[in-house]
């Protein structure tokens, strides 16, 4: 059974992403935060190929998700909760970058990943290569240094020293 991400942040769009052998997922207040034209049409294309599911809710699920909001004091905003909602709904699992929603959905006991789940895949599947990776890593680490250091420094070195 493949993992059906739920991805809260469309921000980590790529096409080497949707190449993992899962379902992927997000909603339809996820895809309304989209401000970016260009990110916009590269959601599209993931959408019109079937590699990314757009969900919608009913009303009786949107009063759920607003309860999930008020319930919170993590600041979560409506998309972010709305995913919440829909991976404890089917048991998948939530890709966030965000630490106070990843540790009121854990609390939740909804499985959240984050980036270093994807990179760690991504390599494991031979979608990219480990010193690709490393070098991506790297990057991705001196634009966003709120990333855990110690576990980006301990991939580094392991992809670095296989290369």
């Amino acid at each position: 059974m493949p993992i059906l991400f739920l991805i809260c942040s469309l921000q980590i769009c790529c096409h080497r992403f949707f190449e993992l052998p899962c379902e992927f997922a997000t909603t339809d207040f996820v895809i309304g935060e989209i401000k970016q034209p260009e990110q916009s049409e590269q959601v599209k294309k993931f959408v019109d190929a079937n590699r990314l599911k757009v969900t919608g809710f009913s009303y009786a699920e949107l009063i759920e998700i607003n309860l999930i909001c008020q319930n919170n004091d993590n600041n979560a905003s409506f998309a972010d909760c709305s995913v919440w909602y829909y991976a404890k709904k089917i048991n998948g699992r939530l890709l966030t970058g965000d630490a106070k929603l990843r540790r009121a959905a854990e609390k939740d006991n909804v499985k959240v990943s984050g980036v270093l789940y994807v990179f760690d895949n991504l390599v494991a599947y031979g979608i990219i290569s480990e010193k690709t990776a490393a070098a991506k890593l790297e990057k991705l680490f001196n634009v966003n240094n709120r990333l855990p250091r110690g576990e980006i420094e301990k991939r580094i070195k392991k992809w670095q020293k296989t290369v």
